[in-house]
């Protein structure tokens, strides 16, 4: 049963994010620290579930207040957003969430409107207010930019899209064949008493029944597996095999992929990865569980001269940022932290990155290039920039048979399996 702090504490994050525009993943770092460890997979249920639905129990909220919550009170909103998702989502008897919220609202430093929470809880409970099929924000809890593009991206596939984005994600891991079969680690997980699948998407990926620490998953400190997303572990299945190749792993972190790359190389397999000084530490933390070794590089992948050793490259992969239209699920202050005009600007900077890489690739080499978004401006028509400006590129199509067949790659659309998530390859010819 979530505790006054723990309800305290989801409603600052929460705050943080609908209110002061921070990402759930910084607030969470630093509101975390001064909470009991053991509290903190309760915390991030509640917050990150609050998120999910703003926009359906912000409009909730609104037929419950008299007069709109004051600007400088909006921890207030936040916490009451909190406790409609404790209502919906948790098992904790209704009474016992109502308390906690108007005891959190004293930690809170609003103890004056304790009133105020507790008569809002209990009028919702009473007589819980309703959506109207017209309402599509509240409705979908999306909003009405981002259904408007997934409806025209994917007018047959939007609400199956929409439904993920409202779903809690699985918890999946990559197998490191360096040291265990994907078979005989699901044999482990059984005797451990963790039920698991095999993923149909990915021949490396395991999903567990139900989420838990990573801290509790046999052999991850060892490097046995490592969490990834099955979609996002499909870059060998269309590289091909590395044996001899010098690769370059381009915005790399957290290091998922050059993980993998690592696993899955051979002696004679030359990896790099880069990404900014403020992000490397993630990559070399992952490489480090894994006991393994890669050149590491801070820098920026759009300044080449600062750090390319001029030694060509057989295979680059860019994992270009994007909008995250595709993991939503993962990261559901995307929809409340993104607009409609960020999609131009990432397609313009992806494409940039692609044109500054691409005189490091050699000839007859290949560019994978990949985005977790499922809008084509991000994906193939940045491929099909490229290649209207690029004489010496040519798309290879890929004979992958898993996702969608795009003009110029293939698109994994968010589901119960993985995340979307968008894969095409480049030679330079």
């Amino acid at each position: 049963m979530p505790s006054p702090e723990t309800c305290a504490t989801a409603a600052n994050i929460v705050n943080d994010v609908l209110h002061h525009g921070h990402s759930l993943d910084s607030t969470a770092v630093k509101r975390l620290k001064l909470q009991p460890a053991q509290n903190h997979s309760e915390i991030r249920e509640i917050a990150w579930g609050s998120v999910r639905w703003a926009y359906r129990y912000r409009r909730l909220l609104q037929q419950k207040l008299h007069k709109p919550i004051r600007s400088q009170d909006t921890i207030l909103e936040n916490l009451l957003l909190c406790a409609f998702y404790q209502y919906e989502h948790l098992n904790a008897p209704d009474y016992a969430i109502t308390s906690g919220a108007v005891e959190a609202a004293n930690l809170l430093g609003r103890g004056h409107a304790k009133n105020l929470v507790n008569g809002v809880l209990r009028a919702h409970l009473r007589d819980p207010a309703f959506i109207t099929a017209e309402q599509e924000e509240a409705q979908y809890a999306t909003p009405m930019w981002l259904l408007s593009c997934l409806r025209e991206a994917w007018p047959d596939d939007w609400k199956d899209i929409v439904d993920s984005y409202n779903s809690r994600p699985p918890l999946t891991l990559r197998v490191n064949t360096q040291f265990t079969s994907r078979s005989n680690y699901m044999l482990r997980l059984a005797e451990a008493g963790v039920d698991s699948t095999a993923s149909n998407l990915s021949p490396w990926a395991i999903t567990l029944a139900k989420p838990r620490s990573v801290l509790r998953v046999p052999g991850f400190s060892d490097g046995l597996v490592s969490v990834q997303d099955a979609a996002a572990q499909l870059s060998p299945c269309f590289l091909g095999p590395l044996q001899g190749l010098r690769v370059l792993d381009a915005c790399a972190a957290p290091g998922g992929k050059t993980g993998q790359l690592y696993e899955l190389a051979t002696d004679t397999t030359s990896i790099t990865a880069i990404d900014l000084p403020d992000r490397t530490n993630l990559i070399r933390e992952n490489i480090q569980r894994l006991k393994g070794h890669v050149d590491i590089i801070d820098g920026d992948v759009t300044e080449p001269d600062r750090w390319w050793d001029g030694k060509p490259y057989d295979r680059i992969i860019l994992d270009a940022p994007c909008s995250g239209s595709g993991v939503i699920r993962r990261h559901p202050d995307i929809r409340v932290l993104r607009r409609h005009t960020d999609i131009p600007r990432f397609s313009c900077n992806q494409l940039n990155m692609i044109q500054q890489l691409w005189p490091l690739l050699r000839r007859g080499g290949c560019l994978l290039y990949i985005t977790c978004s499922i809008f084509p401006a991000e994906n193939d028509a940045v491929i099909e920039l490229l290649l209207e400006n690029t004489k010496d590129a040519c798309s290879v199509p890929s004979d992958y048979s898993l996702g969608e067949s795009t003009r110029f790659g293939r698109q994994f659309l968010p589901c119960s399996e993985g995340d979307g998530l968008y894969y095409a390859i480049v030679q330079k010819c």
